[in-house]
């Protein structure tokens, strides 16, 4: 089948989309699949890898994120007539919908949104409630639902990562939905890449616990929780905090080492080898973002046998149970510091050996990506789906 996958939010320094779209441009390509990606880039132009096609589009920086948007439908309308793709999956919910909508209309390709970010309550719930309170809050996130539902409901199908995101798709009016989660390198995140040296170089080669936080500085990613928290479980005679990431809260977590001073500041860690060897050689992971739709970076710990932290809301209360973890209580600095205290006692062997288990039980890239064909195929072999005929199952999506 020929592939088309479209994103506003791939960077080639973010994160999870990054992973996913590179890691399936693999595996789409090896199975014999013409898969392309187009994704905003600093020049037009084309790159081979491969077997797989990245297409570079016009478009401009985001205030220094790292990231960059496309605004002009032209160039994807071309690229999608050029193509003729079979699937054109969408993957970020700004702009690129309905510049793809447009592009698509009278083709008979298949549209597919894969619902990556929850932006209704990563940033606007968030961010109008700082500014305006919590019932502007609560509205403004109403309003941003409403706007999910108009985004999507044009599309042959939406997928999502875990079943709190497809809840919340299918309480927003949505319907043809088709779970689809997120997998993880298991040779490359493995308990292998533990290592004395990294260990040593943060400061926990004399015994003491080395406690992870790995993400993008952002609010969305919990960085604030762990501020307020730190400070409940503090003992730098056992603990050792090390913090890594880049994004725009910089400033202030400069300002916490400053104040807390035996917080290790990791640089940024670009290959995914450097990464896999922080998280293998944490003794505890802490992923706090409270609006995850997934959580890959959560199972890339949990692969590498790390026991992790997780907030009991959205896909991490989901990767969570999944693993046989407890989470802590969203919002709660004390209920996160009581559970840190917690990973790091019975953090050991034991624990490890377990969580490695669950991951090679079918949380591969592998068993991934054969659910999504399997999607794909779904999708354009039936009729269109649109036009009725796909009455959900019970739960209100499919697992394909």
């Amino acid at each position: 089948m020929r592939i088309l996958d479209v994103n506003n939010s791939y960077s080639p320094s973010g994160g999870g989309i990054r992973t996913y779209h590179e890691q399936k441009l693999a595996w789409f390509a090896s199975r014999g699949h013409e898969i392309a990606l187009a994704a905003p880039g600093p020049h037009p132009g084309t790159e081979t890898r491969g077997s797989a096609t990245i297409h570079w589009l016009e478009s401009l920086p985001m205030l220094g994120s790292g990231y960059r948007i496309c605004l002009r439908g032209e160039p994807v309308a071309d690229l999608i007539d050029s193509l003729r793709p079979d699937i054109v999956e969408i993957g970020s919910p700004y702009v690129m919908p309905g510049i793809v909508g447009e592009a698509l209309e009278g083709s008979g390709s298949r549209a597919v949104g894969y619902f990556h970010t929850d932006f209704a309550e990563c940033y606007v719930r968030p961010g109008v409630s700082r500014l305006l309170g919590r019932r502007a809050g609560d509205l403004a996130a109403a309003w941003a639902w409403r706007r999910v539902e108009r985004t999507y409901s044009w599309m042959h199908a939406v997928l999502g990562a875990s079943p709190s995101i497809l809840s919340r798709l299918h309480a927003a009016g949505l319907r043809r939905l088709l779970h689809a989660p997120l997998g993880v390198d298991t040779a490359l995140f493995s308990p292998a890449a533990r290592s004395e040296a990294v260990r040593r170089s943060l400061g926990a080669g004399d015994g003491r616990t080395l406690l992870l936080y790995l993400a993008r500085l952002h609010p969305e990613k919990g960085l604030a929780r762990l501020m307020d928290a730190y400070p409940l479980f503090r003992d730098p005679t056992r603990i050792v905090l090390a913090v890594g990431g880049r994004g725009p809260w910089k400033r202030r977590l400069d300002r916490f080492v400053r104040e807390y001073p035996e917080v290790r500041r990791i640089p940024y860690a670009a290959g995914r080898t450097d990464v896999a060897a922080l998280l293998a050689s944490a003794d505890v992971y802490l992923s706090l973002g409270e609006a995850e739709t997934f959580g890959l970076a959560a199972l890339e710990a949990l692969s590498c046998g790390t026991a992790t932290v997780l907030p009991g809301s959205s896909g991490a209360a989901d990767m969570a149970a999944g693993f046989g973890l407890v989470p802590y209580e969203p919002g709660s600095p004390d209920a996160l510091a009581k559970a840190v205290v917690a990973a790091l006692r019975e953090a050991g062997p034991a624990v490890s050996e377990r969580l490695r288990r669950r991951v090679l039980g079918g949380m591969d890239w592998e068993s991934s990506f054969a659910r999504i064909e399997r999607c794909y195929r779904m999708l354009i072999e039936a009729p269109d789906p649109r036009r009725g005929g796909w009455e959900p199952p019970e739960g209100g999506w499919w697992r394909p």
